[in-house]
């Protein structure tokens, strides 16, 4: 049996949701290791969180904004944990083992440092609605290895968007597309900011500052993003809506100073980045509701026409 240790802050974890979670992988015959409820009066707290994180198959990560709090600063029982799972993705020891879960809206204040590159399962809606059956589901098959290749053809076909247009005509690739719905800034490398020409120009002391990120974000969030970059919420008097462009997994600020990051841009940045990727999961939502009516339109269709056809005598 795959047994699963999880990893969470109690006092900012939903109760309701961790009961549910719990009770969904174990119904999947998944074991599953969870400090208040299988520590004993006298165990060893440091042993047991040892023993687990080291012979589970999988952990799972509850991302709130304490949990991060004292992940990054070493604190407590998180950071106990986060200083053992951190030590074995240093050293590459089983990079796959660690699940990132969210039961709140996607945001990086939530991702502790060590976590920042992996792909979260998205379980924040509720428990009947689609998305989180899906976000479930994705997450099962991980933990059991099941690969999406094995469930139907029709099963996948349902899941497939055949074409998604907007105003700027831009296809979604799929409803499952959750590296966009959580799309986050890893880090500036100082090699990759470039040099000011400082010749008297106007302009010369600006430069690029390149912003990694943590996925290649797809065509429709970009042309989402950038919308958002050119008339933000927020934004300061610094802000400038042209200089923004996406090259790959970099988001690049062309035309600016690293002080300029620091003071005014990396605020509204993330507020864009935050919103973009609200926005985009809200459109996924949407194409999922109308492909499962078309599907559902078009199998009482064929029920009709069945039974018609039930009823004739040839």
């Amino acid at each position: 049996m795959t047994s699963v240790f999880i990893s969470y802050l109690q006092s900012e974890a939903k109760d309701e949701k961790i009961e549910q979670l719990i009770h969904l992988l174990e119904k999947s015959n998944i074991r599953v290791i969870i400090d208040e409820r299988d520590l004993q009066i006298g165990d060893d707290l440091p042993l047991f969180m040892e023993k687990n994180l080291v012979e589970s198959e999988f952990i799972i990560v509850i991302l709130t904004s304490g949990y991060k709090k004292r992940a990054d600063s070493r604190q407590g029982g998180v950071g106990y944990e986060a200083s053992i799972m951190a030590a074995s993705l240093s050293k590459n020891e089983a990079v796959n083992k660690f699940l990132p879960v969210i039961f709140e809206p996607y945001r990086d204040e939530i991702v502790p440092v060590f976590l920042a590159s992996k792909l979260a399962s998205d379980l924040s809606d509720g428990f009947e609605t689609i998305t989180f059956k899906r976000a479930f589901e994705k997450l099962e098959r991980t933990i059991l290895g099941i690969s999406t290749t094995s469930q139907s053809s029709q099963e996948l076909a349902s899941k497939k968007v055949v074409k998604v247009t907007d105003k700027s005509d831009l296809m979604l690739a799929s409803v499952d597309d959750d590296e966009n719905t959580q799309i986050m800034l890893i880090r500036i490398d100082s090699d990759e900011v470039t040099q000011p020409l400082n010749d008297g120009t106007p302009g010369s002391a600006l430069y690029s500052v390149p912003f990694h990120l943590n996925h290649y974000p797809n065509q429709t969030w970009q042309q989402i993003f950038l919308q958002k970059w050119r008339f933000p919420s927020q934004f300061t008097t610094m802000h400038r809506g042209n200089i923004a462009r996406i090259n790959g997994d970099l988001i690049i600020l062309d035309g600016t100073t690293i002080e300029e990051v620091r003071d005014y841009h990396l605020r509204t940045l993330k507020l864009v980045i935050q919103e973009t990727n609200k926005q985009y999961k809200q459109l996924i939502i949407k194409e999922q509701k109308r492909q499962e009516q078309a599907i559902d339109i078009k199998n009482k269709q064929r029920e009709k026409v069945q039974s018609v056809i039930n009823d004739l005598n040839f």
